[in-house]
C-alpha cells in the first residue's frame, strides 16, 4: 500500500482539526472517514492509506461517544421513566385495593358465620 503524500496528510490532519472541533466546511462533523475524506478533499481510499491519521479518527470518535454517554440524558429520557412510575404506581394500588377488598369479604363472612352460630347456639 502506497503512503499518502506529506500534502495529503496535511490536509487530512487539518480537516481531522476541523471535524473534532466543529467547525466543519462542507460537513454536518460527523467523525467518519468518508467525511474526513470529504473535508479534506480527498477520496476515501486515500483517506484509508493513512493509518496514523485513521487511528486519532477512532480515538476521537470514541472519545466524542463516550462524552455522549456521560453527559446528561435527554428530556424524553424522564419522561418515560417517570411514565413507566406512574403506571406502576397505579398497579400497584390496583393490587393493595383487590387484597384489601379480598379481605373485607372474607370478614364479613366470618362474622356472618359467626351469627349463623349464634343465631343456632
Amino acid at each position: 500500500m502506497k503512503p499518502v503524500s506529506t500534502a495529503t496528510e496535511g490536509a487530512l490532519r487539518e480537516a481531522l482539526t476541523r471535524l473534532v472541533s466543529g467547525n466543519t466546511f462542507r460537513l454536518d462533523g460527523r467523525l467518519t472517514v468518508a467525511d474526513l475524506a470529504r473535508e479534506a478533499g480527498v477520496s476515501r481510499a486515500t483517506a484509508n492509506r493513512a493509518p496514523a491519521i485513521l487511528a486519532e479518527l477512532r480515538e476521537a470518535a470514541a472519545a466524542a461517544k463516550l462524552s455522549q454517554l456521560e453527559g446528561p440524558r435527554p428530556p424524553q429520557v424522564d419522561v418515560e421513566r417517570e411514565r413507566r412510575d406512574r403506571e406502576n404506581l397505579v398497579a400497584q394500588h390496583v393490587q393493595v385495593r383487590a387484597l384489601l377488598q379480598r379481605a373485607d369479604e372474607n370478614r364479613r363472612s366470618k362474622v356472618a358465620r359467626l351469627r349463623l352460630v349464634g343465631d343456632a347456639g
